[in-house]
């Protein structure tokens, strides 16, 4: 029926919202770095509004929107939102434009949305094929020079591995009809799966594995993290992965489950891989971006462990741990953002030497997030490592439990090399005053962190709840 179209209004606001950022940009000539934040504000908060509204509202085969998919799409759009908003001052102290930044990121929520409530092949690969290449304009937003070659690396990555989706898909298409719901039936209905269907669906994981920085796919992530300016450090980090992991599970769940079961050990080596790597490779540097864009491997190698076999319990556990892993990361990269010296960002480990002297209230935080990114009672962590060991556990996977404990020890070496430099070394710079806006954020996630430790009902049900779609 017509009045099923209403769920494509949230994808009609972004729309007219990036329009409308791009006429501002050219027909109003008296712009400011806080005009284009307005702007983008005011496209994302009717956008969720509109998302919670029409939640269970469906286009056909061809689209469809469930509790499943309202949940990522509303969190996805408020963490935009919220990092959006703290990278402002980065654009206002350089008095760099910011339209560049900000149209990306609504570029990009617009394609997150489109591939969440994607019910058909083709409409998932253009839109995941559209992130992967809005990436690297938004990475040269306020990059130098030098960064430059790293980031063309990226998109000639980003290409390939865009080829092999459109491939995967094609190939697919050829043998069935690419809605999910007639795919599902027609590979469910093979009693051999024949190998060039196993190379498409191998083409597709792949796709999804490079998106999500998995070893050995991560070598993009830590150079292009390091090398680019913090506001799109931070959201590289924080937003694709809740993205593209929910669009991942999401294709799975619904689609691929038929012919997933062979791969489910190669999942479990892309995750252990990734957690060994990561672990390591957080010892091995000294800019705090790229250690924690080798924690993130970690996490995300714990993920794919925990979701592995893609049944309920596993997939209950795995969000919960993607949702906290992104809260605290959310949380890091916010300290820093307070930490500034002379008007520029800090990078290395020794720049924040001493933090604790003169920001005592940042190197709390800083100190309460990595610890709580270990996993340690009774923060937020501990209830994300919980849901991972019950599924480990329940699984009898003792084996992957200890690489995970034993990998996480390894790391927790480079967060208590952190911890010294910030508590028990001198400080040699001079540290900015911290803007209000960090302060703010730093309080509300950490608000976020107490309540829900002390009421674990609103993670560890709550959100079970809304994944009944998928569990």
């Amino acid at each position: 029926m017509l009045v099923n179209y209403v769920a494509l209004l949230p994808e009609a606001v972004l729309t007219v919202g990036i329009l409308l950022m791009i006429l501002v940009r050219f027909l109003r000539s008296a712009n400011t770095a806080k005009t284009f934040l307005t702007l983008a504000k005011w496209t994302i908060l009717p956008t969720v509004l509109l998302t919670a509204v029409f939640y269970d509202r469906n286009v056909g085969a061809f689209w469809g929107n469930n509790d499943y998919t309202t949940l990522f799409k509303i969190v996805i759009s408020l963490f935009v939102l919220s990092w959006g908003s703290l990278s402002l001052r980065r654009f206002q102290n350089k008095e760099n434009d910011s339209f560049a930044f900000f149209l990306v990121l609504l570029l990009e929520l617009l394609c997150f949305s489109l591939m969440l409530s994607a019910r058909s092949l083709e409409l998932l690969a253009a839109a995941a094929v559209c992130c992967q290449m809005l990436n690297y304009p938004l990475l040269k937003t306020g990059a130098d020079e030098e960064c430059l070659p790293s980031f063309r690396r990226y998109l000639a990555a980003a290409v390939f591995f865009s080829l092999l989706l459109t491939a995967g898909v094609l190939m697919l298409r050829y043998f069935s009809d690419g809605e999910y719901e007639k795919l599902g039936k027609f590979l469910a209905e093979q009693t051999e799966t024949v190998w060039q269907i196993r190379l498409a669906f191998v083409m597709i994981m792949v796709f999804f594995l490079f998106a999500l920085g998995v070893a050995p796919f991560h070598f993009w992530f830590a150079d292009v993290v390091s090398g680019a300016v913090l506001p799109v450090a931070g959201y590289l980090t924080i937003v694709p992965v809740l993205a593209y992991f929910s669009a991942f599970v999401n294709l799975i769940v619904n689609v691929l489950a038929p012919i997933y079961d062979w791969f489910v050990p190669v999942m479990l080596v892309f995750g252990v891989l990734s957690v060994f790597i990561g672990a390591v490779g957080a010892n091995s540097e000294d800019n705090l971006r790229r250690t924690f864009a080798y924690a993130g491997l970690y996490y995300v190698g714990v993920l794919l462990v925990a979701a592995a076999d893609m049944h309920g319990q596993s997939l209950l556990g795995a969000f919960i741990y993607l949702l906290v892993y992104v809260l605290a990361f959310f949380g890091v990269y916010t300290v820093f953002a307070g930490c500034r010296s002379k008007g520029e960002y800090l990078r290395c480990l020794q720049e924040i030497r001493g933090l604790s002297t003169q920001q005592p209230f940042l190197a709390a935080a800083f100190l309460v997030l990595m610890i709580s990114l270990i996993g340690t009672p009774p923060l937020l962590g501990f209830l994300g490592k919980l849901s991972v060991i019950n599924t480990l556990v329940a699984g009898g996977s003792y084996g992957l439990m200890a690489v995970v404990a034993f990998s996480m020890l390894i790391l927790v070496c480079a967060y208590l090399k952190i911890i010294t430099v910030i508590y028990f070394e001198p400080r040699n710079i001079s540290f900015d005053r911290v803007d209000k806006g960090v302060y703010t954020y730093i309080a509300i996630n950490l608000l976020l962190i107490a309540v829900t430790v002390l009421n674990p009902k609103y993670l560890m049900h709550d959100v079970e709840m809304m994944l009944a779609a998928i569990l």
